[in-house]
């Protein structure tokens, strides 16, 4: 999910199709394309390697840092990445 800025109009649509204003939900191949992006940005990493990483243990605690808070980050964009194409 990704929030928006809206004008009256779109309020005015967004409450027709039942939506929640200001926040558009993006598709499963948006949010992997998102979390690569990011991935890329803040580590230099695709983040298909991150997350091999991060499932062996490559990333211990994620410390209270300047890089650390880059990589907690993109450990809560995770679900961006594993969401199912269903």
């Amino acid at each position: 999910m990704v929030a928006t800025r809206t004008n009256q109009h779109d309020l005015a649509e967004a409450e027709e199709r039942d939506e929640i204003p200001g926040v558009r939900f993006v598709t499963a191949e948006e949010g992997r394309a998102l979390f690569d992006r990011e991935a890329r940005a803040l580590l230099g990493i695709s983040g298909e390697a991150f997350l091999r990483g991060w499932d062996r243990g490559d990333y211990g605690p994620v410390p209270d840092t300047k890089d650390g808070r880059k990589l907690g980050r993109l450990v809560m964009l995770i679900p961006f990445a594993r969401r199912s194409l269903a």
